[in-house]
C-alpha cells in the first residue's frame, strides 16, 4: 500500500514538472517571436530615419514637363509628296534630317499618325469678293465635310469687324448653321481677323492647328495690327496657313470708275472726274497682299491656292483637306540657346529620291528672354 502511494506521488511530480517545463518553453517561443517582430520593425524605422533625404529621387512634376515643351521644343509640320503631287505616307523617322542654321539637330519627336486638327476657317465677307455669298457658303460647307470626323473647326467671318460664328467643334450641324449665318459687309480687316485667330483663339489650343483663309488679302480697315507684326507672329507659331487667294483688282478698278462723278468741260462735253485710288484700290496694295499671303504660307509650311472660279474654289478646299490628312509632325530641341527676335533657318530633308518636301523654313526666337 505504501509502495503504491509512493509510486503515485512520484508519477504526479514527474508529470507536473514536464507540464511546467512545456509551458515555460511555450512562453519563451511566444516571447522570442514578439521580440523578433519588434526588432524587425525597429530596424525598418532606423533605416527610414537614417536614409538621407538628398539620396531620394526628386519626382518630376508636370510643371517641369510643360515648361520644357513650351520653351524648347520646336515642332514642324511636314508634308511629303511625289513629283506628281501624291502624298507619301510611309516615310520613317530615320529618313528625316533636320538642320538649323546648317547644323543637324536630333529628331526628338516624330509622328505620322492621322492626328486630328483644329482648323480655323476664316472667310472674307467684304463687298470686293469675286464670289457670291451662296458660292462661298456651299464651298465652305463642302470643305467641312471633307475633313475627318474628329477634326474640330471654327468659323470666323470678317468685313470691317471680326465675328467668331462658331468655336472649335466637330458638330457638323452647328458648323453648317454658322456658315449659313455669314453675310456680306463693308471694309476688310484681314490682319485683325488673323490676329484674333493666332493670338487669341489658338493660343491655348494644343495639338495640330491650321488656318484656311479665303480672301484677296487686301486689308483696308485694320487699325491696330499690321502685316509686319503678323508675319512675326506666324514665324513663331506651329499652325499651318493655307490662303485661298482670289484677285479682285480688275473688279475694284471698274467699280472705282463707276463711282467717279461725271463732269462737263467748258464746251459742255462730259468727262469722268478722276480721283486718286484709295486704300485697297492701288496696285501696291495688291502687291503687298500677294507678298503677305505667300510669306505667312511659306513661313508656316502651308501653301497659297489661287482661284478664279467656283470649280477652282471647290478644288482648293478639297486639296487642303487632303493635305491635312497626310501631315507628319517632327520636333527637335535646339542645341543653342534661343536669342529673342533672332531668325533661325530650318531645313527638313528626306533621304529618298524624287520627293517634294514642304515644311516651315524659319523660326524666330521668343519675343522676350525665357526665364
Amino acid at each position: 500500500m505504501f509502495r503504491s502511494i509512493t509510486v503515485f506521488l512520484l508519477t504526479f511530480l514527474v508529470v507536473g514538472a514536464v507540464v511546467s517545463q512545456s509551458r515555460r518553453a511555450k512562453n519563451y517561443s511566444d516571447s522570442a517571436t514578439r521580440n523578433e517582430k519588434f526588432d524587425t520593425v525597429e530596424q525598418t524605422a532606423e533605416l527610414e530615419v537614417t536614409t538621407p533625404v538628398a539620396a531620394l529621387p526628386k519626382p518630376e512634376t508636370s510643371e517641369d514637363k510643360v515648361v520644357r515643351v513650351e520653351t524648347d521644343l520646336i515642332t514642324i509640320p511636314v508634308r511629303i509628296a511625289s513629283r506628281d503631287g501624291r502624298p507619301v505616307p510611309d516615310i520613317q523617322q530615320s529618313e528625316f534630317k533636320i538642320f538649323e542654321n546648317g547644323v543637324e539637330q536630333e529628331v526628338a519627336y516624330f509622328s505620322n499618325d492621322e492626328q486630328p486638327f483644329t482648323v480655323a476657317l476664316v472667310l472674307d465677307m467684304s463687298y470686293s469678293s469675286v464670289f457670291k455669298l451662296r458660292d462661298i457658303q456651299a464651298a465652305a460647307d463642302l470643305f467641312v465635310h471633307q475633313l475627318r470626323g474628329d477634326d474640330r473647326i471654327m468659323i470666323v467671318a470678317f468685313d470691317e469687324k471680326v465675328t467668331v460664328l462658331c468655336e472649335p467643334t466637330n458638330n457638323r450641324e452647328a458648323l453648317r448653321l454658322a456658315i449659313m449665318a455669314t453675310k456680306i459687309g463693308s471694309g476688310t480687316s484681314v490682319y485683325t481677323a488673323l490676329d484674333e485667330v493666332i493670338n487669341e483663339r489658338f493660343r491655348h489650343i494644343v495639338g495640330r492647328k491650321a488656318i484656311v483663309l479665303l480672301s484677296d488679302g487686301v486689308d483696308t480697315s485694320s487699325k491696330l495690327v499690321t502685316a509686319k507684326s503678323l508675319k512675326r507672329d506666324f514665324s513663331e507659331t506651329d499652325a499651318l496657313v493655307y490662303p485661298i487667294q482670289y484677285d479682285t483688282y480688275d473688279d475694284v478698278r471698274k467699280n472705282r470708275r463707276k463711282d467717279m462723278p461725271v463732269q462737263y468741260d467748258e464746251d459742255d462735253r462730259p468727262y469722268i472726274a478722276e480721283r486718286p485710288p484709295g486704300k485697297g484700290e492701288r496696285e501696291e496694295d495688291y502687291r503687298e497682299a500677294d507678298e503677305f499671303l505667300n510669306d505667312i504660307a511659306d513661313s508656316t509650311g502651308g501653301r497659297v491656292y489661287k482661284v478664279k472660279s467656283n470649280p477652282n474654289l471647290n478644288n482648293a478646299f478639297s486639296a487642303i483637306a487632303a493635305e491635312l490628312r497626310k501631315t507628319y509632325s517632327l520636333g527637335y530641341y535646339p542645341t543653342v540657346e534661343r536669342k529673342p527676335g533672332e531668325a533661325y533657318a530650318i531645313k527638313v530633308r528626306v533621304y529618298r529620291p524624287n520627293l517634294i518636301v514642304r515644311a516651315r523654313e524659319t523660326y524666330l526666337g521668343p519675343s522676350k528672354p525665357s526665364r
